[in-house]
């Protein structure tokens, strides 16, 4: 099937693998936590063919057969990830394209309707009900409690932090959501494939967690990502083949600033002509990522899984949806730094009582200094 077949980089799931299939560089993912989430997956494929970039089919099983998981296959596609490309600090005249393509992404993705907020349940999309503990950000921090607590996010150690995230879950319920849309679930520059001469998208992956819900959950999403690559840059060592420390900061400033804009006027596609204000876009698109960013406080292997929620999975497949591997464990034990440290600063600036960090404008607009 897959000549010398090897776990692919950057994946988590621990079921792709890159290998040679016939004469040309290809993937395929195998399905064996979850057989059913193949079916899913190409109906999203099918769904979105000639609107959203996309790997090239080469085989797909949705179903076991001959002792075989159900599995797709995929060429490999040329280019970059985007957040490599982002780390070597590309040149300033394609940071404004890559911010806009982005935002035209989200876009197609927010016009794409499905029936409901829920996750898919068969290969036409139908939409399935959460579990209860996902049914509210309240619901799911309560589920979450022990395991934040053991990650170093108890009511001693992050005090206030369930009392904000009960304040978000109110502002999610009374916030205007806008007919449910089809949402990636895990949108960020690791799951884009980007042409490093000029900046054009190549294909969007990772469709695993695919799901109906809010517009603004993938934009949380992608600036959350967006956001942590500008706090590395500007205090982690740099990254190989980067040209320099200000370079790099600049390459995500400025898709942070160019990504805000265009989204902001993304809103004003098919609607009344207004568009909300950019402090009330952008703290709901942080409200509605909270459910992903609490995610990995679970012990990987015990989780509900939200796009499904069929049982223990290795990741939380929805807008919420983050990483489960030992190494992320081990990660969760330091008291400063990583994972916990972002809970609490994204908490803190999504809630009405603290503004975003300086360094992080949310104004619509060119850059400030």
């Amino acid at each position: 099937m897959l000549h010398d077949p090897q776990p692919a980089l950057g994946g988590f799931s621990g079921e792709t693998f890159a290998g040679q299939w016939f004469r040309e560089r290809a993937f395929v993912r195998l399905y064996l936590r979850d057989p059913s989430r193949a079916v899913v997956d190409l109906g999203v494929r099918r769904r979105l063919t000639g609107s959203v970039p996309q790997a090239r089919l080469l085989a797909a099983e949705p179903r076991p057969v001959d002792g075989l998981p159900p599995h797709l296959v995929t060429a490999a596609v040329p280019g970059v990830r985007g957040d490599l490309l982002l780390e070597r600090g590309p040149r300033c005249r394609r940071r404004p394209r890559s911010a806009g393509r982005l935002a035209r992404l989200v876009t197609v993705l927010r016009e794409t309707r499905v029936d409901g907020a829920g996750p898919f349940v068969d290969g036409a999309l139908a939409v399935g009900e959460w579990p209860a503990p996902l049914s509210t950000l309240s619901a799911w921090a309560r589920h979450l409690e022990p395991d934040l607590a053991a990650a170093g996010l108890g009511p001693r150690s992050a005090p206030g932090l369930l009392a904000a995230l009960d304040a978000a879950s109110v502002r999610l319920q009374h916030a205007p959501s806008g007919p449910p849309s089809l949402v990636h679930g895990d949108l960020n520059p690791k799951n884009l494939v980007v042409d490093p001469d000029t900046g054009r998208l190549r294909a969007v992956l990772d469709w695993e967690h695919a799901h109906g819900g809010r517009r603004l959950e993938d934009v949380g999403n992608l600036l959350r990502a967006v956001d942590q690559g500008l706090h590395l840059a500007e205090q982690a060592p740099l990254p190989r083949g980067a040209t320099s420390r200000a370079d790099v900061v600049r390459s995500w400033e400025a898709l942070r600033h160019g990504l805000v804009d265009g989204l902001h006027e993304g809103l004003l596609v098919g609607g009344t002509g207004r568009a909300p204000g950019s402090e009330d876009w952008l703290r709901q698109a942080a409200d509605a990522d909270l459910f992903a960013l609490l995610e990995p406080g679970r012990p990987p292997g015990s989780r509900a899984r939200r796009a499904g929620a069929r049982g223990p999975g290795p990741r939380l497949a929805a807008a919420p949806g983050r990483r489960a591997r030992p190494r992320a464990r081990r990660r969760l034990r330091r008291p400063r730094g990583g994972w916990p440290d972002r809970v609490a600063w994204r908490v803190r600036t999504s809630c009405a009582a603290h503004a975003p960090r300086p360094r992080l404008p949310v104004r619509i607009g060119a850059p400030t200094t």
